[in-house]
């Protein structure tokens, strides 16, 4: 039986291996050294380079819709609150998990047949759980915007690009980055919350649990 331990250290390889070299730069050989393997004990877990990074993109994917939607469970209706929440931890994610955010937005669309099939639908997924809140909001007059998909989409890049740029050794703190970010996100939708408003915005529960803990930098 294929062993737990042994597939997340070939995640891990397999997210530092892409992550750095990319998907057309990296070879299934790259990844065998980086776990420690031979080719033919790889080969046990993942056949070829596109199935280990199927398996490394839906895992993420998957993980992320999974604890996003615990996230927001956790506060009431008003989507001003889902929405704080959904984009704090949007944040955290990407900032948690940047070698793997990196992989995810870089070399997704290097996927062929059934697995793109497979994770577009993750993707669209991941998608809707913002944009069902911002167009919840909109249709109850507390979003003032005209495209709930435009709105997200803005939303989405703002977060998305921490895997950019976002270093835990630089000046700007995870607290920081989470407050901007939750005011830029509820601004593009037409609101302008004071402190006392942000700081009960960040005072929201955002589960913790939610990282992406076996395949995550910080492991």
């Amino acid at each position: 039986m294929r062993s737990t331990n042994g597939r997340n250290n070939i995640l891990r390889s397999a997210r530092d291996t892409f992550a750095d070299k990319g998907f057309d730069g990296a070879s299934i050989r790259d990844i065998a050294q980086t776990a420690g393997l031979s080719l033919s004990a790889l080969y046990y877990y993942f056949p070829s380079k596109q199935e280990a990074l199927y398996e490394l993109v839906h895992t993420a994917y998957t993980w992320y819709v999974e604890h996003c939607r615990a996230v927001i469970s956790d506060v009431d209706d008003d989507p001003v609150d889902q929405l704080a929440v959904a984009v704090r931890y949007l944040a955290r994610y990407r900032m948690e998990n940047v070698s793997v955010s990196t992989v995810l937005l870089r070399d997704t669309e290097r996927l062929t047949g059934d697995n793109a099939v497979r994770v577009k639908g993750l993707q669209r997924e991941a998608r809707e759980i913002m944009g069902d809140i911002v167009q919840t909001g909109i249709d109850a007059g507390t979003f003032r915007v005209n495209s709930a998909a435009l709105a997200t989409r803005a939303i989405h890049s703002i977060c998305n690009s921490l895997s950019l740029w976002y270093r835990p050794t630089g000046d700007l703190t995870p607290d920081m980055i989470e407050r901007d970010f939750t005011q830029y996100s509820m601004r593009i939708l037409g609101i302008d919350p004071d402190e006392a408003e942000l700081d009960r915005l960040l005072a929201l529960p955002v589960n913790q649990a939610g990282m992406l803990d076996f395949i995550a930098d910080t492991n």
